[in-house]
């Protein structure tokens, strides 16, 4: 594998992970807690401002949309096998068709040859 491919599966490993991490509830209660800490404690203040402005903006929002593109990839390549899956079928039910068209082509010549020798004699 490349040193490339490697920074690449990485990076996407992060940011997949990561998105885990902060898409959940346990994160959102933490940071509720987190922003909630100056009430308490007022000279921890300007710490809560930078870590929820500077890290958590700058950091895991970014995280958090190319995790989203890396999860919607996954789910890209799922809808376009399923596409496939129905459009193979949709095929095969053509060439069915075709192929019940043409027996009832064929049925509806033989039962026509078989009663018009009766519709003579009548």
């Amino acid at each position: 594998m490349k040193p490339l491919e490697k920074v690449s599966k990485l990076n996407d490993t992060i940011a997949l992970r990561s998105n885990q991490i902060f898409a959940t509830m346990g994160f959102f209660w933490f940071c509720l807690v987190f922003s909630l800490i100056p009430l308490k404690w007022p000279a921890t203040m300007p710490f809560v401002q930078y870590a929820s402005s500077g890290v958590l903006q700058l950091v895991a929002l970014p995280l958090l949309g190319v995790g989203t593109i890396l999860a919607a990839r996954a789910s890209d390549k799922l809808g376009k096998e399923q596409h496939d899956a129905v459009m193979e079928t949709v095929k095969d039910m053509h060439i069915l068709m075709t192929e019940l068209h043409q027996l009832h082509v064929e049925l509806t010549a033989k039962v026509n040859d078989a009663l018009a020798p009766a519709e003579e004699q009548a």
